[in-house]
């Protein structure tokens, strides 16, 4: 579908936010530019936020912060990945890390609709991992990975940008962890994956947008909240027109050709369980690290089927390919840092606000031609597994 084909589909752009973009804050104001410049490449007028717009006729072009489940994706007349930029699932936990791995036993507890075939489908491209959903099962989950060697990580299932997460060494501290979480949140479903050193995580990924499609390799980098903390510092991605496996005849180094390779397969054995998915942006975070035999190793952490911090940058591939049909590959950035910053003066600013909860943040985006591999997407880097 051209873009000219979806301007006559749709009426309208609507921005559609999620519980952490409901409240005035930078994850709200990207939204927003983000749906201003999706509204600007579909040539279609930009209608604000659904939970601010008063009911508009006709029918809008979503650009939701979070992947839609069944039941919104129903209410809002999605039946094709070409009505929204984003994606939509047949139920909640499938948005989740929690596809990424089997359950501990055929007996395990597990959501209505889970695939079990799944998880063993990705074994070849994943960490050793669980996914649980009872406290005996994560006690289990623990208990084996531990036995295996090394250290566990354990991820509550609505973790992002590196959140929610601990890492235990031995089944005393497992159960020590256990006390802390609320029935809740053990049923909401925990990852239980096999801890790695030195580890560096790409991000793979494709976006489709109004006909034309765009696919990426790339890095994530980390900054510091006022807090101190290491959070999302923004993504470097190497473009090419096209899907995901178009990056394999462009990539030859071997960690990313077996990186893509690995996104590749993820999404299809994704698509493949749970085959009512649409999805219009795919990005899946793949870990490359050292187990505790010092034997390295690849696999995918998480997928993100919506908007996310590197869709910025995505958009400023986007326009810079569609302006020059020459150009072949291109580089964009995205940079998020809080605190006082000093913009570079070729860069683009899209949010700029001081944050109630993180304070004065500045996000800018910038894109130029990739003639050479960028060192970000070498054979080694020191990146941190955040939300892309």
């Amino acid at each position: 579908m051209s873009a000219t084909a979806v301007s006559a589909r749709f009426t309208h752009v609507l921005a559609l936010p999620g519980p952490s973009a409901a409240r005035p804050g930078h994850e709200r104001a990207t939204l927003g530019w983000v749906a201003t410049q999706v509204a600007r490449i579909l040539a279609l007028p930009f209608a604000g936020f659904a939970d601010a717009a008063p009911d508009l006729p006709g029918r809008p072009y979503l650009v939701p912060q979070d992947t839609l489940v069944a039941g919104d994706a129903t209410r809002w007349s999605i039946a094709d990945d070409g009505a929204l930029l984003g994606g939509a699932v047949p139920h909640a936990f499938v948005a989740s890390k929690l596809i990424t791995h089997a359950l501990v036993s055929p007996a395990a507890a597990a959501p209505a609709g889970w695939q079990s075939g799944l998880g063993e489908a990705m074994r070849d491209v994943t960490f050793a991992g669980f996914s649980v959903f009872a406290p005996d099962d994560l006690h289990e989950a623990c208990r084996r990975l531990l036995e295996a060697g090394g250290a566990a990580r354990v991820k509550l299932a609505d973790g992002i940008g590196g959140g929610g997460q601990h890492v235990v060494r031995d089944v005393a501290s497992a159960a020590a962890l256990l006390r802390t979480l609320t029935a809740a949140q053990v049923e909401a479903g925990i990852v239980v994956e096999a801890e790695v050193a030195d580890a560096a995580t790409y991000s793979v990924g494709e976006m489709w947008l109004g006909g034309r499609a765009i696919a990426y390799v790339g890095t994530q980098g980390l900054s510091t909240g006022r807090d101190g903390r290491p959070v999302y510092g923004g993504s470097t991605l190497s473009v090419v027109r096209g899907r995901m496996p178009d990056l394999l005849g462009v990539f030859r180094q071997p960690r990313l050709q077996r990186t893509i390779e690995m996104a590749i397969a993820y999404d299809r054995a994704a698509q493949a369980a749970y085959p009512a998915l649409l999805c219009s942006r795919r990005n899946y975070d793949v870990l490359w690290g050292s187990d505790s035999h010092g034997n390295p190793h690849g696999g995918v952490l998480e997928q993100s089927w919506r908007v996310g911090g590197a869709t910025p940058a995505e958009l400023a591939a986007f326009d810079l390919l569609d302006r020059e049909p020459a150009l072949s590959r291109v580089i964009a950035s995205t940079v998020e840092r809080h605190g006082p910053v000093r913009v570079p003066a070729h860069a683009e600013v899209y949010c700029v606000l001081d944050d109630p909860h993180c304070g004065l943040i500045t996000k800018f985006r910038h894109a130029g031609p990739d003639i050479d591999a960028p060192l970000c997407l070498g054979e080694s880097d020191g990146s941190t597994p955040l939300d892309a």
